[in-house]
């Protein structure tokens, strides 16, 4: 089947992959310029996956579908909206109460500098800077610029909310349209099913666990009484979409709070919980009831969190998962030519050489040998209206 493919595109399977690769490098170049609108727009076709299976079910109840999709709509609505206006509040907050704090921050860099000329340190205009950069008026300053950030997402919100309207309506009665994807291009209509399953399950799971550790780490700051509790398990929660460092980014602030209200103990009394916490819910319950999610392994998540905020912004932190199993969708699992790519991508140490080997040979991949993006999926040679039904929602 390889022999008779690259006698029919006269280019062996590298040159094809670094053709791949440059269209890529022009595609994101491209994204970079119109990342405004690729970002909003994506993100609301990856909600729009997540609630499909609720109109479906409300459709399969005779409900009628445009009252079905008014209720997705709103749901989303109401997610989104939610989620900018619990960001913009903890901002509001985090401005009013740091200027309360400025002596404790001034009191603190001063042992420091006080400590570094003890041990013979003496970089004056360093340690200058730095202490300029410790003042409270520059963090206000700084939360400041994130609020009006925040606050001028009106555009953002306006794309996003156009874009569910009418993929919501769009794809209410989109059956028909991916049985005939099934029956011409099977492979695409497997992979985009396997994309929408994916998807689905990062958005659910990062929802519902990230809401668990945001209640418990406000109960753990509320027992340590660390001031604006509330604000950091909001802050918590929204940094759990970011793979990788979202719980960095989300146990500063507090363990900073703590370290200027009542002294460095509590300080480390925070970040002992934030990372108990967080081990113990993402690391051993979390994976118990839902297994792997999205099928990338840490590397490839984090690799990907870097290349997308490069192209699309911050969105792109919290879209890199999402954006990354698009585009394995697309090039990787579509093809079984290309599903060799997953061993470098797949998590843990699954074995995913099978269909890879019957491709070589010229025989169709069984479904769960593709790697994640197939799981669900039936022989490509036979692909069924259902897995259509999957990708309808992409």
């Amino acid at each position: 089947m390889s022999e008779v493919s690259r006698a029919a595109s006269g280019r062996t399977q590298g040159e094809s992959i670094a053709v791949v690769i440059a269209v890529l490098v022009v595609v994101c170049a491209g994204m970079y310029y119109i990342g405004s609108l690729f970002g909003p727009a994506f993100f609301a076709l990856t909600l729009v996956i997540t609630v499909r299976p609720l109109v479906t079910w409300a459709t399969r109840h005779r409900v009628p579908r445009p009252v079905s999709a008014l209720i997705a709509i709103l749901i989303i609505f109401a997610f989104v909206i939610g989620l900018f206006a619990a960001l913009a509040v903890a901002i509001l907050q985090l401005i009013d109460t740091l200027p309360e704090y400025s002596a404790q921050f001034a009191a603190i860099w001063d042992n420091i500098r006080a400590l570094l000329e003890r041990v013979g340190v003496d970089e004056t205009a360093l340690i200058d800077q730095v202490s300029e950069s410790m003042d409270t008026s520059r963090i206000v300053s700084l939360a400041q610029s994130l609020l009006g950030q925040v606050t001028s997402a009106g555009s953002v919100l306006s794309v996003m909310g156009l874009t569910v309207v009418f993929l919501m309506f769009d794809t209410s009665r989109i059956e028909v349209r991916s049985r005939a994807l099934s029956r011409l291009r099977p492979g695409i209509a497997e992979a985009l099913n396997g994309f929408a399953g994916s998807v689905r399950s990062y958005w659910l799971v990062s929802t519902i666990f990230g809401l668990i550790v945001a209640v418990l780490d406000v109960i753990a700051l509320w027992i340590l009484n660390v001031p604006m509790a509330v604000t950091w398990g909001v802050v918590s929660f929204i940094t759990n979409y970011i793979p990788n460092i979202g719980f960095l980014l989300g146990v500063i602030p507090p363990a900073l709070i703590a370290l200027v209200a009542s002294g460095p103990w509590t300080a480390l009394w925070v970040v002992v919980a934030y990372c108990v916490l967080n081990f113990v819910i993402q690391s051993l319950i979390q994976p118990k009831f839902t297994g792997d999610a999205v099928g990338l392994n840490t590397t490839t998540t984090f690799l990907s969190l870097l290349f997308w905020s490069q192209v699309i912004g911050a969105l792109g932190t919290i879209l890199a998962v999402p954006l990354t199993l698009f585009v394995k969708a697309l090039l990787v699992d579509s093809d079984p030519r290309s599903r060799w790519i997953n061993v470098f991508l797949a998590a843990g140490d699954a074995d995913i050489d099978d269909g890879a080997a019957r491709a070589e040979v010229g025989e169709e991949p069984a479904g769960g040998d593709a790697g994640p993006a197939d799981g669900d999926s039936e022989p490509e040679g036979g692909a069924r209206p259902a897995a259509a039904e999957g990708a309808a929602g992409s």
